[in-house]
């Protein structure tokens, strides 16, 4: 069990040789001209990073196919797998996607999934349908990166009710993310992690004694805002798409539990 501990601790950030690192910026587009699936894993969760701009060449549907069936192999509530994906290619979809409240940068994305679960489970404490297609996304990104197709994890959308109403989704299912994606154009930053294993871990109970909770984001505030926004009817909406852009959802930088 040491060698494998020596082993993972030799692979940093720094030391991978899959994907180009200047030190403060990833190369990922080498991966679109020389794809490398059998790229170990602990360089594929190194290496990853969210994209928002992509390329002008779609991903062919049918490497997407193969991404997504991959991606079914991930973990799920009962090994009940009962995922659906809504592929979306058509820049109608995602501008009006973007018009209605959704992350800004629909409108210059190409391709794009809603990945949808079967919402009739009987955990609903923990949501384990929710939690199943967190597994699925993760996994389908991972892999996805290894042959130069980047991706995004996107919740900032209209509500469930709405999009359902959109997709003509069947009640049995909701729609759980959204999920761009695209080969990558040019280079990530690598966002170094904000703490380490042992700021991460207590052994049998919570026991965390420096506890700093954020005070900037006014989350009571935005959570209020957020549901009277998403409440106004989409037509209305859309009028005010403008002055709510400004308001969106940006990257926290800051140290907080």
């Amino acid at each position: 069990m040491s060698d494998v501990i020596q082993q993972l601790n030799r692979v940093t950030l720094e030391t991978q040789r899959s994907v180009p690192f200047d030190g403060t910026f990833l190369q990922p587009r080498v991966l679109v001209d020389h794809p490398n699936p059998q790229m170990s894993v602990i360089d594929a969760i190194l290496t990853r990073r969210t994209a928002r701009v992509y390329a002008d060449q779609p991903v062919p549907f049918e490497l997407f196919e193969r991404l997504i069936e991959a991606a079914s192999h991930a973990p799920s509530a009962c090994n009940e797998q009962r995922w659906k994906v809504i592929y979306i290619d058509d820049p109608a979809i995602l501008e009006e996607l973007c018009a209605r409240g959704s992350a800004a940068f629909l409108k210059n994305v190409r391709q794009a999934f809603l990945l949808l679960y079967n919402r009739l489970t009987d955990n609903l404490k923990y949501q384990d349908h929710f939690q199943s297609c967190a597994s699925f996304i993760t996994v389908f990104s991972l892999l996805a990166h290894t042959v130069g197709v980047g991706s995004c994890w996107i919740c900032h959308l209209p509500n469930r009710s709405e999009l359902r109403r959109f997709f003509e989704i069947d009640s049995h299912y909701d729609p759980v993310a959204l999920v761009s994606f695209g080969f990558y154009k040019s280079k990530v930053k690598a966002r170094p992690r904000k703490r380490q294993a042992a700021e991460l871990i207590s052994k049998n109970r919570f026991r965390f004694p420096r506890l700093q909770f954020s005070i900037t984001k006014n989350i009571r505030m935005r959570r209020i805002v957020m549901a009277v926004y998403y409440a106004i009817p989409p037509l209305l909406r859309k009028r005010l798409r403008r002055l709510s852009m400004p308001y969106e959802k940006k990257f926290y930088d800051e140290v907080a539990d």
